[in-house]
């Protein structure tokens, strides 16, 4: 039995001694697509019947218009805020920029720097309105909300007409 037993041990320790193994590798390559996106909620703010001399403030009507920035670049991002013109009335009659003012405030997902809590006059050179923090290089899917109001100070003895510019908001990275 003894003579069984070993026999048996040796002839399985030589299966073991006999076994191979090989191995190889895949390589896994994801692409994860790039999301970077800039939505405004509204395309024209119209504001109607402002009598020469007189202002009006927290356009359009009390609200404000949501900009929502995405991003999943993982990298920081800053959005600018400009017009393209000043208000023109496509003639020769401007209100300037000196009398046209952004504001507003941070969405409760922005954790960066808000630059719209005091009035800022607009400029043809975009500035700066908001940079992100850490937490928000990769805000997909929600995205950060930031919300813009805007002033016109008519002056005195503007002519009357219907004037117009186009306001700009540039995100980059």
């Amino acid at each position: 039995m003894k003579r069984i037993s070993l026999m048996f041990l040796i002839l399985l320790m030589g299966c073991f001694a006999l076994a191979a193994t090989a191995s190889d590798t895949l390589s896994v390559i994801v692409g994860v697509k790039s999301v970077f996106e800039l939505n405004v909620d509204r395309a024209i703010l119209e504001v109607k019947d402002i009598m020469p001399g007189k202002v009006a403030t927290d356009l359009p009507d009390n609200e404000a218009v949501r900009v929502t920035v995405k991003s999943n670049n993982g990298v920081p991002w800053f959005l600018k805020i400009s017009d393209l013109t000043e208000l023109t009335d496509g003639g020769r009659n401007t209100i300037p920029n000196s009398s046209f003012f952004w504001y507003g405030y941070p969405g409760r997902s922005a954790r960066g720097i808000w630059y719209g809590k005091d009035e800022q006059t607009f400029s043809l050179d975009p500035i700066l309105a908001y940079s992100c923090a850490s937490s928000e290089y990769n805000n997909f899917p929600d995205g950060t909300d930031l919300f813009f109001k805007f002033k016109i100070s008519v002056p005195p003895k503007q002519n009357s007409g219907l004037y117009r510019t186009n306001v700009a908001f540039t995100v980059t990275e």
